[in-house]
């Protein structure tokens, strides 16, 4: 896999990056998103100093991931007990439609 320069523009600063053709855009969005977050306390605060600002960033993007990481694990985990309700209900189902079936034959 081959991979270009690319140049994203972060606070003003110029940074060069080496990047597969098919990791370019999320890279690009990723530096964008950088940018407006570093933009956004840089302008909302009295914060002095590029790196403070850099890594306020760094700790709110951060923070995001981890956030959106818990609510996905908590979403992907089995609900157990309603699965147990369920499960007892298609047993009942099943055993009334047996049930009835054998009356039928």
């Amino acid at each position: 896999m081959s991979s270009k320069q690319i140049e994203v523009n972060i606070a003003g600063q110029a940074y060069k990056f080496a990047v597969s053709a098919d990791n370019e855009a999320a890279l690009r969005e990723a530096a964008a998103m950088v940018d407006n977050q570093m933009t956004r306390i840089k302008n909302g605060s009295s914060t002095k100093g590029i790196e403070r600002v850099a890594v306020m960033a760094a700790i709110s993007i951060a923070s995001d991931l981890l956030s959106m990481q818990r609510q996905a694990a908590s979403d992907s985990a089995l609900p157990i007990d309603t699965i147990r309700a369920k499960l007892a209900d298609l047993n009942a189902r099943t055993d009334e439609a047996l049930r009835q079936y054998g009356e039928v034959i």
